[in-house]
């Protein structure tokens, strides 16, 4: 029996990898099968920031220390092509928000600590206080998500159609 019911119609079309934040440098995520055959993992090496992981053999980005500069440098390495420069996006596949009731600023405490960390100028202060992200100028780059003192930028990783 077809269920042609209207919420089943809408469901994307989900990957393993669907949930993975992954470097920006990919065409499709369905060829990250492919990381499995790669023995050297020259991404996480490569990467300056170093916040390229290995999770279930593919590569994921964690903004524990710092955030993606967009250097293409594991893009360059990739020996499966699975990362090329030629696919580089302007943003990564996740969309970073404020924490209202974490965030110190929101709280009536001065701290600038994710603008100052924010090259394209994306954080966006109401006076003194409350700090808004501008989501489309925003990269999801997650620098700002290292510094933030009382881990109030909190990420949602967004499902692509793959």
């Amino acid at each position: 029996m077809i269920d042609n019911s209207k919420r089943n119609f809408f469901k994307r079309v989900k990957t393993p990898f669907s949930f993975l934040i992954s470097p920006p440098y990919y065409e499709d995520k369905s060829r990250f099968v492919e990381c499995y055959e790669c023995e050297t993992k020259a991404c996480v090496e490569a990467c300056e920031e170093k916040i390229i992981f290995i999770e279930n053999e593919v590569p994921v980005l964690k903004f524990n220390n710092s955030g993606c500069s967009f250097c293409d440098e594991c893009a360059v390495v990739c020996e499966k092509n699975v990362l090329d420069i030629e696919f580089k996006k302007s943003k990564l596949n996740c969309e970073i928000f404020i924490n209202p009731k974490k965030c110190i600023s929101w709280n009536q405490t001065i701290c600038f600590a994710c603008l100052d960390v924010c090259d394209v100028r994306a954080i966006k202060f109401k006076g003194m206080f409350n700090p808004i992200i501008d989501e489309e100028i925003c990269t999801s780059c997650g620098m700002c998500v290292s510094v933030c003192p009382t881990n109030s930028l909190e990420i949602l990783r967004k499902e692509e159609n793959v």
